[in-house]
């Protein structure tokens, strides 16, 4: 009765585990993809940097779990980690992309190794200062709206075609309908799975409908294989790159803290001050490995915890089995392979309600503050300089030196620096005080 009782107990844990291992690839599966279009990578390419991202997303976990924050809680591509590969990999040439590629790697070692410092300091609360809710929110509007039109031109078949195509248009706003009636009307292990069912759906689809470009299979020629580090080429140093990934790290750190205290309330257990800085220095080993293994930048995701609370899943095991099973999965292209097939326009499709999402959180920011004179300036012109830089041709910068070129280029990059001078330096707070 007791060895009954032990099996199946190891039976229900290595279902949980694979539960986790589910959860976990539906927060993997369309970041490859989308990036790698960004970067026209070949179908190879795809298939090879979503093997190194499902290796890297599973060991990240594994850290976090061993030397970081010791918590039931997944690491996996950050929204504002892709969408900087995004912007970047829309912005720059065809020609110079490669660079660009390996520039990103140097930023993600960097930051991570930042992060990893970081950890072991007491100065979080001084740095989560500097990010008021308005440098917050206008950096989350102008990231969403520099990657709106890639959005929409793949989802309503103009990336694919040329033009408008009814039949991809109606997949993709119907995958984004499955994910939304999932996640808002139903309850369970289901809620969690809605962007996994909406991939299926429309993956299902567009084989029904004859619309998968053959010409993307990819065969891999071995069954196993390690995988690569440094799959795009040897780091390379930009100083507009490197400031942008510093920005994006030290933003997410308050990520990071709310994920850890919202899986902390999911368990119903008091969270210890020193699992956040632990939390932050594995996120900064996360970043290093993703920049060493040339992945997306990974962060602990939030949404775990509403994982935990829909399964009832809280033991760390289930987790550590999910997570070898994602490492291990990393090591058979035939895997990465069938998973890079996922058409583009069904990987944006199941990512827009996530950036809704980040939009929305970026207008709480805004209108949670006062409208005073002084807010709306600042705001106002971090935006208005920020968007407006985005419609400026490329061959508007053609004059101006190349390591500065990424900088002054970046609507994103520009709008947050100015955000910051206009909200710590020119309309101080205390200095306004003083002189009203």
């Amino acid at each position: 009765m007791k060895e009954q009782t032990i099996k199946d107990s190891g039976l229900i844990t290595s279902v949980q585990g694979i539960q986790w291992a589910v959860f976990m690839l539906t927060n993997v599966i369309a970041v490859p993809v989308v990036v790698g279009a960004a970067f026209h990578m070949a179908p190879a390419e795809i298939a090879d940097f979503m093997q190194r991202m499902l290796f890297v997303t599973g060991i990240a976990t594994l850290i976090q779990i061993f030397f970081g924050h010791r918590l039931p809680l997944v690491e996996g591509a950050a929204g504002m980690w892709w969408a900087i590969f995004i912007l970047l990999g829309t912005m720059s040439t065809p020609a110079n992309q490669g660079n660009v590629l390996q520039q990103l790697e140097m930023g993600l070692i960097i930051a991570g190794i930042l992060l990893a410092i970081i950890g072991f300091l007491p100065i979080i609360e001084k740095i989560r200062l500097l990010f008021t809710p308005i440098v917050t929110g206008v950096y989350l509007i102008l990231l969403v709206s520099q990657l709106s039109g890639s959005f929409l031109k793949s989802m309503l078949g103009f990336t694919a075609t040329g033009h408008l195509n009814g039949k991809i248009t109606l997949i993709s706003f119907l995958v984004i309908f499955i994910i939304l009636f999932i996640s808002l009307k139903t309850n369970g292990i289901l809620r969690s799975l809605g962007p996994l069912v909406g991939i299926i759906v429309g993956w299902t689809m567009f084989h029904f409908l004859g619309l998968i470009d053959t010409n993307q299979s990819y065969e891999p020629s071995r069954w196993f294989s390690i995988p690569k580090m440094f799959a795009w080429g040897t780091p390379k140093f930009d100083i507009g790159i490197i400031l942008t990934t510093l920005l994006t790290s030290v933003v997410l750190i308050s990520n990071v803290i709310s994920s850890v205290l919202v899986v902390g309330l999911a368990l119903e257990k008091r969270v210890k001050p020193n699992q956040y800085q632990k939390g932050i220095f594995g996120n900064g080993v996360g970043l290093i490995f993703s920049g060493l293994f040339s992945v997306v930048g990974v962060i602990p995701l939030a949404i775990s915890a509403g994982f935990i609370m829909t399964t009832g899943i809280k033991k760390l095991l289930p987790l550590i089995i999910g997570a070898i099973l994602i490492t291990v999965s990393g090591f058979f292209p035939y895997i990465g392979g069938f998973l890079a097939t996922l058409p583009l326009e069904v990987a944006y499709a199941s990512l827009f309600t996530m950036f809704t999402q980040l939009l929305g959180f970026g207008i709480r920011d805004l209108m949670g503050q006062e409208p005073t004179g002084r807010n709306l300036m600042v705001i106002g012109i971090s935006l208005m300089t920020g968007i407006g830089i985005m419609f400026l041709p490329p061959e508007a910068f053609e004059n101006i030196a190349p390591w500065l070129r990424n900088i002054v280029s970046n609507g994103l990059l520009i709008g947050l620096i100015l955000c910051f001078l206009l909200e710590h330096l020119v309309f101080q707070k205390k200095m306004i005080r003083q002189t009203s």
